[in-house]
């Protein structure tokens, strides 16, 4: 008997308000999404202090697709969407991940999906310039696009993650929050895989992806 593919969630909770679910949907990403995003919420529409000001997702689309090809991998970018106070769909997040990505924990020897580039709206733009009083709080649905589609490719769910260093601390919080493991400063990465060790690889194995996809199957 087939097993049915797990779904990408439909709602998420609002930043301002928990208990308030918004509607949102994903898609693939196009050129138009990324030049869209540049345009109206990318670089000068994000906070100074935030790990992601300057990217460009205009350039970094087709260049990880490039660069993802020299290694005989694909590259799929997601956008994520989420309705405003008008009933419109508007982009709130982006993410870029990479298939079939050497898994962190070296002493398995196995594929897993990896998030290389995710990044949310400022919420403070998004109320103000776009009509959206409860924009949606992304980061589990970030992370569990990741896991779904690793689940669904039969990895397992298996995904990791380098967490910026102008992340600082916080972001390596955020990332354990949600129910990511450390990887150990000391482990060894897989070969291919950069940076070098800093501290700041995080990952999840089977169990503990299912178990993050599992709080937000009401959700989807």
């Amino acid at each position: 008997m087939a097993i049915e593919a797990r779904r990408f969630v439909r709602r998420a909770p609002s930043k301002a308000d928990k208990t308030l679910l918004v509607d949102i949907r994903i898609t693939d990403m196009r050129a138009g999404d990324a030049a869209w995003w540049d345009a109206k919420l990318g670089i000068k529409h994000i906070p100074l202090q935030r790990a992601d000001r300057y990217w460009v997702w205009s350039v970094l689309l087709p260049m990880c697709h490039l660069v993802q090809l020299t290694k005989r991998r694909y590259c799929r970018a997601l956008v994520i969407w989420a309705r405003n106070d008008q009933g419109r769909f508007l982009r709130v997040g982006m993410s870029m991940l990479i298939e079939t990505y050497p898994y962190l924990d070296v002493t398995r020897s196995l594929d897993s999906y990896f998030v290389w580039f995710i990044s949310a709206a400022d919420p403070a733009t998004l109320r103000a310039d776009f009509g959206m009083t409860h924009p949606p709080a992304l980061g589990r649905a970030l992370l569990d696009n990741a896991i779904v589609l690793s689940q669904n490719a039969a990895l397992g769910g298996r995904i990791g993650l380098h967490a910026t260093a102008a992340g600082g601390k916080a972001l390596l919080n955020l990332y354990s929050a949600c129910g990511l493991s450390h990887l150990p400063t000391r482990a060894k990465l897989p070969a291919g895989v950069r940076p070098k060790n800093d501290g700041r690889f995080l990952f999840a194995d089977e169990s503990q992806a299912e178990a993050m996809a599992a709080m937000l199957d009401p959700s989807r």
